[in-house]
């Protein structure tokens, strides 16, 4: 349509519905009335008005009532009922005339005996035809089926039969009589006669059948009855004018009509319609005329077929006044209908599923179901069986092999069986299908599927489940014109042919510019290499296409075999329609076809003639050519009827003036193995390069027990985001799914089914070669051990469960791993145990040819395999039901980095070799090299890098390395100046060189193996940030190691340009063996391997000591056996750069030397830096002595300097200026001292001259010490490990005068006591006071919880051990305390206290209470009260029984009577039943504590004042009470609003206890609630549903209770009782560093707030509210110091009792808010000893938690 014509249509559209203009009545849309059923049986009654609306004009349809409720729609006229028939049914002869009814036998649904000859007869209206539906029809008699080739008009000759007339046309006379499934009748006028003819002997005979009228036949009418039982196609419905395009203005009705036992199939070979949407345009309307089942078909679409449902159908096509295109041509052809069954399904939505019947149980015997799926013609169809197990004829005793070559045995018969048939395919696609199948699919190619399932009568099984899906089809490709000639009949028709000004007389798909006569296209050369699909042969006549002949053939073929009479679609004569004609020449339909120029060898042909009429061609010209030369032109012959063959008298011959051929073709294909081995899929060339726009689809379908395999041997496509030209390869039953473009190399796929779809796309752009693969088929592995994984990750894991069997057997198990073409994989085995002596294999093979795969056995390792291909398959054996000889867990994935393009290598370290990566390259690419071992070889690979340069430091080129097992990668894109090492932590290691052409570049390296242990003995540890420092530590420490630990590795990396240092702080292994001529680490012992040297080896005991490694890795192991554990090693490592001047550095081991300034004794140059490092076996230390020193003078040695630092202890002097006479010493604490030379740009001097020595370390001085710091922490020796034997340690405590010291036992544990003596007679600490021998103590054994306070400012410590047993020792803190408040020792401790609050302690609190004390203090307070006693802190001996020191509360009115002794970290918080409450402390002899610190409080107790309910209002002064609900403990009432209000005094707080709570549930609490305020404006809650007993506590000294309940539900209400709790007037700001607040609101700060709090403190402040609230603290003022990770200062708040702690908070913020989840908080701010700020300043107050 052109833009001009396109908009006068639109505009006429808009102007006839903005007008509500129709054909007839002036209005697009009207009423129309309809009557619904009789209401009565048997036609009676009346029937009730429906009122419908309708489109008007040609095409008129129901549509929504809304359309006629339009204004100005005139209204319906009809009476809302109506009578039914007044004749009744029993009555033989009845007339009908409404438009709707019910036809039956007499007596329905009775059976009818008496002899009958019955008249019914329909009159509607003359615009109407009558449709006859018949729902039941019982005759007995004659059946058709039974009386194969006759009519029923013939079987239905006598006896009962019902015949239907056409009283007006008389074309229209039918008889039926036997059994019918439900079927229609249609006439072609208004009035119809049925004639019911019974015979008196047969008893049975009954129908009943509805009626309905639809819209008179148009005149463009045509009805066609089948009678054939040919099964192929009986005749063909065409557009008007076909071949050429279909007019304007068409309404055109086509009625198929067949017998009842029969349905109709329609196949759409052409469709070309005007396209548009919603087919508003042209169309075709396809009904079934029994079930009224429609579709509307448009626009231009591909083959597809649609069945109908009952034996009638009709076809109605409507066109407008616009566009006209070719039309269609649509065959024909009757079906047998199945069996009527409920179980037969017809389904047309785009997805669906069936089973078989009575899934899950088994189907019927004797069963014949039909399953119908019909999709949009644009679609075609995948169906998936997912269960299938149906009866089959083999009989096989084991039906699958341990084999993999070996099959299933093949299915001898199928008694029970499925078959599958593409309805417009049919020649070519149907399967059959029995027995018990694994999960498979079938795909359709067109839209349309049959499913058919039959039961014999014997066995049943479970049957089959089913779905379906359906899939777009690609649009039918352009007709092709291959060859042109025009006739030489007439001389105008060859001059308009030849003039170029005629060129639009002709129709443009025949013209061609380039040849004015005959055109024979190249293609015609090579038919089979085409894809040729179809083939049309048309001829014209006067510039109109008169006749045309399709072929069609399911391959590719030769120029002749194109034409065979199996191969004609159609034809426009009937005779051509069938092959089984008599004559030579009609069993094979040819054309007299030339590839070569040629002419007539028969003289009577001067002139070629061309013959439709196949039978005479050889009779009337002999063998003439429609193709000729310059020396005549062909004439075209063409029989004008309805038939080919009837000419040879010379009549019914046109002559046609253009002959042309034309062909469709595409790459679409469809593979079936079944019958070959393999089968070779590729894209179609032009001169080497693929077609541009193609459009290709290609199937591939197996037999369920297969499954593909599809490998590439060539690809090449364009490059790109796969969005141009790519092939898209489907796994139809898992879904999975590849896109695939650019140059891939050794690709495969493997579907985990038996169906793979192909999709080939081009674009317009560019061409490659394309590809070229090959299919082949292999068999599908049915065990649950096996699989198909399309994944780019996953998990393989061991299947490890008994399966049901009556013996044990063996299975195959392959899984296979398929990812991206374009990656790799690669497989992770973390956990693999293979011990099957049977079945020895395990086996890992890679899909391409040029790769072997390997076996894996025995008990390995965590390793890796990368694929060489985007495949790999994992095989082994299953001993069948139990596996659990096989443990394996494996995870896969890909390795997108590898492209196909890319330079990939493989290479085996079990042989040490070397590569490189040289200087240049061709073009920017990326190289990939694998090194790997066998997993068998339990060992790891080492990379050497000897050479790493590059000339760009932008990393555009780089080298990665990758541990394919644990994915840990280095990159390195810059120069190295020292070779260094790379050791993977597995087997297996990939490189990824990175080039770009503008870069130089140059590697070197080595590779070698090296042996490794298992990974849960291993540890990879290195370095994010350089400054830092790591450590690793013996398994279990600080506790004992195990036995025969063999190996603990331990991996450390550094960067290339660094060494590694480490510390071993606590060393306690087995000891050496000693022998006469050496020392050896023969049991326990730790390895370490500098990659780059020898390994050493140490055990024993010893003091800390450090080693320094020469290269970047450090490989260390431990081993211990199976005799004596200790406590192990704990070490620390950091990186120290390597210098990148080797000359002037170096590493000194031997026990004595000396070693100089560069250039010694000339002047050293400016900017130098040299590197020193002294390593001396552990338990030694360095004595260093410069002979001469000339080096620039300093006071802070910071020009020129010569720098010592012991490693282990941190001792460090710098040395400069000038010494001469006198030598300088200096001696490191331990083994490994590092010296640094360096020089500024500034003066030059000779330098130093040094010498070193190595000695022994004198223990005994490192077990003196002295401490003089305000905190710090003193421990035995190397604590954690074990202390050594026989040692005698001094630690002297001194602190600031005039303040005491606090000792806090964080571990403590060392020999027992002498049990004989009850005394520390063997390893003890002795405690001094050197001014109160009172404090003086000797403690041993094991204290937890331990403290100790001296009410000095120094303390002496004496740790002594024996020479016999040994601990893990002691770690104490010490701290600083102010003396401020500490009260003299007394003796006496009894008190008695009456007060409603107060506060009392141990004796000396918080210094350590006197040995054998007993105090008793008394509570009693009024007697309306309660008491609730506070503890914190609370810090006595502890013992599990509390048989030492104790507390012992005894409440005598509640019956308790309990001890409590130890620390408590938390207040201890103890509520009495009663006034009164006894408190009684002991101490023994021995350890003293801090003791307590106790406070209590008064609570006023609950009394039975009488019950509140505060309906509607009250107000209450008193401090106590009770208030509830009314009517409680029954439910409240409906619609109430009571309010409770108590005023307390200033100073006091509402604390409301809720024992009973249960009201109506909502989640917003809109319906029944309680809503309680503090007043005024204070904070608010509104509480419903059910709830546990809980308290309330108000913020000011006014609140108030509201209930409120609505109009429906009503519960049991609530039971509360409150007090008054009085508060401090003014509540001061808390800041002491360790502080207790129990208030219920109030402030705190950090110490000095708003000044600097100070260095290396933990303040922390306890909070403590009644239980069942929460704490809301506000910080108004917060400033701490900043770090990323508040790693140095920080406030952190932790819950109690449960420990969970907030984030970290540090840096400065405004105001922030936090709220507890519990009713106990501790805020802890911590210090470091550099930067302080101003802290924090804080309020809090409590929240009820409910």
């Amino acid at each position: 349509m052109g833009f001009i014509q396109l908009l006068l249509f639109t505009l006429a559209l808009v102007y006839s519905h903005t007008n509500g203009y129709s054909h007839t009545n002036g209005y697009s849309h009207e009423w129309g009335a309809e009557y619904g059923e009789c209401s009565a049986p048997c036609n009676g009654g009346i029937e009730f008005l429906n009122r419908v609306c309708y489109s008007t004009g040609i095409d008129r349809q129901k549509v929504a009532v809304t359309y006629c409720e339009a204004p100005g729609i005139p209204e319906l006229v009809a009476a809302e009922t109506r009578p039914c028939n007044a004749e009744p049914c029993s009555m033989c002869n009845r007339k009908y005339t409404r438009e709707t009814g019910v036809l039956t036998s007499p007596y329905w649904p009775e059976k009818n005996a008496i002899q009958q000859f019955c008249r019914l007869q329909i009159t509607v209206a003359a615009t109407k035809r009558v449709l006859i539906a018949f729902e039941k029809f019982i005759l007995e008699g004659l059946q058709l089926h039974s009386n194969v080739g006759l009519t029923e008009a013939k079987v239905c000759t006598c006896g009962n039969l019902v015949e239907i007339s056409d009283k007006i046309s008389d074309r229209r006379i039918s008889s039926y009589c036997g059994t019918k499934q439900p079927f229609s009748w249609i006439s072609e006028s208004n009035v119809v006669q049925l004639d019911f003819v019974t015979d008196m002997n047969l008893v049975f005979n009954r129908f009943k059948a509805t009626y309905s009228t639809i819209d008179t036949a148009p005149t463009c009418y045509k009805f066609i009855e089948i009678t054939s039982d040919k099964k192929l196609r009986q005749g063909f419905i065409t557009s008007a004018n076909f071949p050429d395009n279909y007019d304007n203005s068409l309404n055109c009705e086509y009625v198929i009509h067949a017998d009842p036992l029969h349905r109709i199939v329609f196949y759409f070979d052409q469709f070309n319609l005007e396209p548009s949407t919603g087919c508003t345009a042209d169309k075709l309307v396809i009904e079934d005329l029994f079930s009224r089942r429609s579709e509307t078909y448009c626009g231009i679409v591909p083959q597809f077929s649609w069945m109908s449902d009952s034996n009638e159908a009709r076809i109605h096509f409507l066109t407008d006044d616009s566009q006209t295109y070719e039309g269609f041509v649509i065959g024909y052809e009757i079906k047998d209908r199945p069996p009527a069954s409920e179980f037969n399904l017809h389904m047309t939505d785009s997805t669906g599923t069936f089973t078989s019947p009575n899934f899950p149980e088994a189907y019927p015997k004797n069963s014949k179901v039909q399953y119908y799926i019909q999709v949009q013609p644009d679609k075609y169809i995948l169906i998936t069986f997912h269960e299938f197990w149906l009866e089959s004829g083999d009989i096989v005793t084991t039906p699958w092999s341990s084999s993999r070559s070996q099959s299933p045995q093949p299915t001898l018969s199928c008694p029970d069986k499925i078959v599958v048939k593409d309805i417009y395919y049919s020649n070519f696609l149907l399967d059959t299908y029995c027995g018990h199948q694994q999960e498979f699919t079938w795909i359709s190619r067109s839209n349309a599927v049959i499913v058919t399932f039959t039961s014999d009568a014997n066995e049943e099984f479970r049957g089959f489940t089913v779905s379906y899906r359906s899939l777009q089809r690609t649009p039918p490709a352009d007709w092709e014109l291959i060859f042109r000639n025009v006739a030489g009949n007439y001389e105008n028709t060859y001059s308009r042919w030849i003039d170029p000004r005629a060129y639009g007389f002709f129709p443009p798909d025949i013209k061609s510019t380039l040849y004015r006569e005959l055109y024979k296209s190249d293609l015609m050369l090579d038919w089979t290499e085409l894809g040729i699909k179809r083939i049309k042969i048309n001829l014209y006549k006067d510039g109109v296409n008169v006749r045309q002949l399709r072929f069609y053939a399911e391959e590719s073929k030769s120029n002749t075999d194109w034409f065979k009479c199996e191969n004609l679609i159609y034809s426009p004569y009937t005779d051509l329609r069938e092959c089984d004609l008599t004559g030579d020449d009609r069993r094979v339909f040819h054309l007299p076809f030339e590839i070569e120029d040629g002419h007539a060898a028969d003289s009577n042909c001067s002139f070629g003639k061309m013959w439709f009429d196949l039978e005479d061609v050889s009779a009337l010209t002999g063998f003439c050519y429609y193709e000729t030369t310059s020396a005549g032109r062909p004439y075209f012959a063409y029989s004008t009827r309805d038939t080919a063959g009837d000419t040879s008298s010379g009549e019914g011959i046109g002559f046609a003036d253009i002959f042309a051929i034309f062909i469709q073709r595409d790459c679409h294909d469809y593979v079936d193995l079944d019958t070959t081995a393999t089968a070779t899929v590729k894209s179609r060339l032009v001169r080497g390069l693929y077609i541009k726009n193609e459009v290709c689809d290609i199937t591939v379908q197996l037999k369920p027990d297969k499954r593909i395999l599809m490998q590439f041997t060539h690809f090449v496509l364009q490059q790109g985001d796969c969005n141009q030209d790519y092939v898209e390869i489907e796994d139809v039953l898992s879904g999975a799914a590849d896109k695939i473009c650019g140059t891939q190399d050794q690709m495969t796929w493997t579907s985990s089914g038996n169906s793979l779809l192909v999709r080939f796309r081009t674009d317009s752009a560019v061409a490659f070669t394309g590809f070229i693969a090959t299919v082949s088929k292999e068999i599908r592995d049915i065990e649950d051990c096996s699989a198909v994984n399309y994944d780019d990750e996953g998990t393989l894991v061991n299947v490890v469960k008994p399966i049901p069997t009556t013996g044990f057997f063996l299975e195959d198990c392959t899984n296979v791993i398929h990812v991206h073409p374009s990656q790799k994989i690669v497989i992770t085995f973390s956990e693999f145990d293979y011990q099957f002596d049977d079945c020895p294999q395990f086996r890992i093979d890679d899909r391409t040819d040029d790769a072997e795969g390997i076996v894996v056995y025995g008990s390995l390792y965590p390793f890796s395999w990368t694929s060489q291909s985007n495949e790999l398959i994992i095989s082994y054996c299953a001993l069948t039901p139990y596996r659990n000889y096989l443990v394996y867990n494996a995870t896969y994935r890909s390795i997108s980095t590898i492209q196909a393009a890319a330079v990939i290598s493989f290479k085996d370290a079990e042989i040490p070799g070397v590569f490189s990566w040289p200087q240049t390259t061709a073009t920017n690419t990326d190289s990939f090299l694998i090194i790997r071992l066998h997993p068998n070889d339990l060992r790891r690979v080492i990379l050497t890098i000897s050479d790493f340069v590059l000339s760009d430091q932008s990393c555009s080129s780089f080298m990665k390395i990758i541990d394919t097992t644990t994915k840990r990668e280095s990159m390195y894109c810059a120069t190295e100046f020292q070779p260094f090492t790379w050791t993977s932590d597995a087997n297996e290691v990939l490189l990824h060189f990175k080039h770009n052409s503008n870069e130089q570049h140059q590697v070197n390296a080595d590779y070698h193996s090296y042996h490794r242990t298992r990974f849960d003995y291993y540890s990879f540890f290195t370095l994010e940030h350089f400054d830092e420092s790591g450590s690793f530590t013996s398994p279990d420490y600080p506790t004992k190691y195990p036995n025969n630990r063999n190996y603990e590795e331990y991996l450390i990396h550094a960067p290339p340009s660094y060494i590694i240092v480490i510390t071993f702080s606590k060393f306690s292994l087995e000891d050496e063996t000693v022998t006469t001529t050496e020392i050896k680490c023969e049991h326990d012992f730790v390895e370490l391997y500098d990659i780059q040297t020898d390994p050493v080896v140490f055990c024993g005991t010893k003091s800390p000591f450090a080693w320094v490694s020469t290269g970047n890795e450090v490989l260390v192991k431990f081993l211990s056996d199976s005799h004596t554990v200790k406590t192990g090693f704990f070490a620390k490592y950091h990186f120290q750069p390597h210098l990148s001047d080797q000359s002037c550095e170096g590493l000194f081991t031997a026990d004595v030397g000396n070693f100089m300034s560069p250039g010694y004794p000339y002047q050293y140059d400016n900017n130098v830096v040299c590197q020193y490092r002294f390593q001396a076996a552990p338990g030694k230390k360095i004595h260093f002595k410069f002979l001469h020193l000339d080096i620039e003078d300093h006071v802070d040695c910071a020009n020129d300097f010569i720098t010592l630092i012991d490693v282990t202890s941190g001792k460090e002097k710098a040395f400069c200026g000038f010494k001469q006479n006198a030598p300088i010493t200096w001696e490191s604490d331990s083994n490994l001292v590092f010296g640094k030379f360096s020089s500024n740009d500034h003066y030059k001097f000779s330098g130093f001259l040094a010498t070193y020595e190595v000695k022994n370390v004198d223990k005994s001085s490192a077990c003196v010490q002295n401490f003089d710091g305000i905190s710090g922490h003193v421990s035995s020796p190397w604590f954690p490990s074990s202390y050594p034997n026989d040692i005698t340690c001094v630690y002297t405590i001194n602190v600031a005068e005039g303040f005491l010291i606090n000792l806090s036992f964080d571990f403590f544990d060392i020999e027992e006591k002498n049990t004989d003596t009850n005394a520390c007679d063997y390893d003890y600490l002795s405690i001094t006071n050197p001014v109160n021998s009172q404090e003086n103590k000797i403690i041993c054994g094991k204290k937890d919880d331990l403290q100790i306070g001296i009410s000095n400012n120094v303390v002496v410590l004496t740790f002594h051990s024996d020479f016999i047993k040994v601990g893990p020792g002691f770690y104490i803190t010490y701290t600083q305390t102010d003396q401020t408040g500490i009260q003299p020792i007394t003796t006496g401790c009894d008190e008695q206290l009456t007060s409603l609050t107060g506060e009392f302690t141990t004796p000396n609190h918080p210094l350590n209470y006197p040995l054998n004390m007993d105090c008793v203090y008394t509570i009693t307070v009024e007697k309306i009260y309660k008491i609730v006693l506070h503890f914190d802190p609370f810090n006595v001996e502890f013992q599990d029984t509390c048989k030492y020191d104790f507390v012992q509360v005894v409440d005598e009115a509640g019956g308790t009577d309990k001890k409590y002794c130890g620390r408590y970290s938390d207040p201890l918080i103890i509520h009495s039943t009663n006034n009164k409450l006894l408190i009684k402390f002991h101490s023994d002899n021995m350890t003293p504590s801090t003791g307590f610190r106790a406070r209590y409080e008064s609570w006023l107790l609950p009394t039975s004042a009488p019950i509140i309910t505060g309906c509607p209002h009250i107000e209450l002064t008193q401090k106590t009470g009770i208030i509830s609900t009314p009517n409680f403990p029954r439910n409240y009432d409906l619609n109430l609003d009571c309010s409770i209000r108590i005023a307390l005094p200033e100073n006091y707080v509402c604390v409301i206890r809720f024992e009973t709570f249960d009201l109506e549930d909502d989640e917003k609490c809109s319906y029944d609630y309680v809503k309680l305020l503090s007043l005024p404006g204070g904070e608010e809650q509104t509480i419903c549903g059910n709830r546990n007993s809980f308290d309330w506590t108000s913020t000011t000294n006014i609140c108030q209770v509201d209930f409120h309940s609505d109009e429906y539900i009503t519960k049991g209400g609530f039971k509360a009782t409150y007090e008054g709790v009085q508060i401090q007037n003014i509540i001061p700001t808390s800041s002491e560093c360790v502080q207790t607040l129990m208030s219920q609101s109030g402030s705190f700060s950090s110490p000095n707030y708003p000044k600097y709090y100070d260095l290396n403190k933990e303040c922390i402040t306890t909070i403590f509210v009644p239980y069942g609230n929460v704490i809301e603290i506000k910080f108004t003022g917060f400033e701490v110091e900043y770090e990323e990770n508040c790693s140095y200062d920080f406030v952190q708040i932790t819950e109690l009792p449960s420990q969970v702690k907030s984030p970290k908070y540090c840096g400065a913020f405004d105001e922030f808010k936090y709220t507890s989840k519990s009713n106990k908080v501790k805020v802890a701010l911590s210090s470091d000893e550099y930067v302080s700020a101003k802290g924090y300043s804080a309020s809090y107050k409590t929240i009820s938690h409910y």
